[in-house]
Formats: C-alpha cells, structure tokens, sequence
C-alpha cells in the first residue's frame, strides 16, 4: 500500500487495467468516505449545537466542531482537486470516472 501511494505522489503510478483499483486509489476513497461523515456530524453539531451537545463533546465542543468540519473539508477539496489532476494527467481514465463503466479495448 505504502508503495503505491509513494509513487502515486511521485506521478509513476501505473493506470494499466482502469478496471481495478491500486492501494492509493483505495485510501483515497476511504478517506473520503470518512472525511463526508466527519462532514455531516460536525455540520449537524455546528447546527443544532443544544440538541446535539453530547456529539459535540465527542468533537471538543463548537470550537472543535468548526476545526473538524474545516479539515474535513480540506480534505474533500484536496481529493477533488487530486482526481482532476489525474484526469489531466491520463485522460484515458476520464470515460472511466464520469460513467463508472470500463469499455476494455477491442
């Protein structure tokens, strides 16, 4: 895992077969996954600060839920921004991201 997501950041990664997922691509979606739920519960807490007290407190309170909202959002921001990277960088994988269907070459 740690092999891929080095050569990720050093742009040799490999994009062979779109139809399987490397090591990077994986930690990237689970931390998008739980970037969004640290999203929606901090969003919820920075909302409804007195009916949902006990979750902020989980989060360090109205302060620390506006720091992990903020974070979270970087974090969302930052995996966008890498995904439109990558389709400059190997536009052959732009079909692939936009439909969610791998067409294998004939």
């Amino acid at each position: 895992m740690l092999h891929d997501i080095r050569e990720a950041l050093r742009g040799h990664l490999a994009h062979e077969d779109l139809s399987v997922y490397n090591a990077a691509q994986r930690a990237a979606y689970v931390a998008l996954i739980i970037a969004l739920v640290v999203m929606v519960a901090s969003g919820l807490v920075i909302w409804k600060p007195v009916q949902l007290h006990w979750l902020g407190m989980l989060m360090g309170d109205y302060e620390g839920a506006r720091l992990l909202h903020f974070f979270a959002m970087a974090a969302i921001a930052f995996i966008v921004v890498v995904h439109v990277l990558m389709v400059i960088l190997v536009p052959r994988t732009f079909p692939t991201m936009f439909t969610g269907r791998f067409r294998r070459p004939s």
